[in-house]
């Protein structure tokens, strides 16, 4: 076994498991809107909508005069927000909603927790229409209504615990801890960081297509946008392995097997 004793690994592999075992079964457990999936999440709502508010402020803040405050673009936005937010605010009543339009060529929207959406102009030729931002905004609020962040928080608790257990019981020192830790880490990083991030990511492309189809916006518009998206390069290149999203081709075979029970929830209201 090289420098380390066999036992030796064993044991903090074991203990580390214990360990980070014990900070996920403590955590608090939900169900996901939408997709029922049970998850568990490292902050209260309050910490999560305080925060949320936080970094809408900040970001508003930054952008000052680039913050669109009239026309046809803002128009635009608000209202499919007010749509999609109508539908999407049932699974978390408590959010205070808010949508802000931003000047800037970034190809990109964000919503924070607590419902707090921010929007780049950049993305609207992208979007092309309302159906088109509708998948945008019903992506991005999934995130939020799934409390993503939440969980991601956890997971990297329970993550670099185990890695710092670990590393702890198997170095004989200063140096050696180092190189385990970074070492576990990185393995921790594609075995199941990534991972746990394009699964988020799927999780809130199938839900924001139910949202836009309970808005009322078509779900087909869903792979039409994404086609768009990968020839501008919205995809973020490399292997899909080392990424937190989902190839583009993989996000268009995934929306169209969704599509048959969006179109239902579209066809229905």
């Amino acid at each position: 076994m090289g420098r380390f004793g066999g036992g030796r690994i064993v044991i903090a592999l074991v203990l580390a498991l214990l360990v980070a075992g014990g900070t996920w079964f403590s955590a608090e457990q939900q169900e996901v809107p939408v997709t029922g999936r049970s998850q568990r999440v490292g902050l209260s709502d309050a910490e999560q909508e305080r925060h949320g508010l936080q970094v809408y402020d900040q970001t508003l803040q930054e952008a000052q005069q680039r913050v669109v405050r009239s026309g046809p673009q803002l128009a635009m936005v608000q209202r499919v927000a007010k749509r999609v937010v109508a539908v999407a605010g049932k699974d978390q009543p408590e959010f205070e909603w808010q949508v802000a339009l931003v000047d800037s060529p970034e190809v990109n929207a964000f919503c924070l927790p607590g419902g707090k959406i921010v929007v780049y102009t950049g993305i609207l030729p992208v979007a092309g229409s309302d159906a088109g931002l509708a998948t945008v905004m019903g992506h991005e609020v999934a995130h939020a209504i799934a409390e993503h962040g939440a969980e991601r928080v956890l997971r990297e608790q329970v993550s670099n615990t185990a890695v710092s257990v670990a590393a702890g019981g198997i170095a004989q020192d200063a140096g050696q801890y180092q190189q385990i830790a970074a070492l576990l880490g990185a393995g921790a990083q594609v075995g199941l960081k990534l991972p746990w991030g394009r699964k988020q990511e799927t999780e809130a492309d199938q839900i924001g297509l139910i949202y836009m189809a309970r808005a009322g916006y078509d779900p087909r518009a869903s792979v039409d946008f994404w086609r768009r998206m990968a020839k501008v390069g919205g995809g973020k290149g490399g292997p899909e392995y080392l990424s937190t999203h989902p190839s583009e081709q993989r996000r268009v075979r995934d929306l169209q097997g969704w599509l048959p029970g969006a179109l239902e929830e579209y066809e229905s209201r």
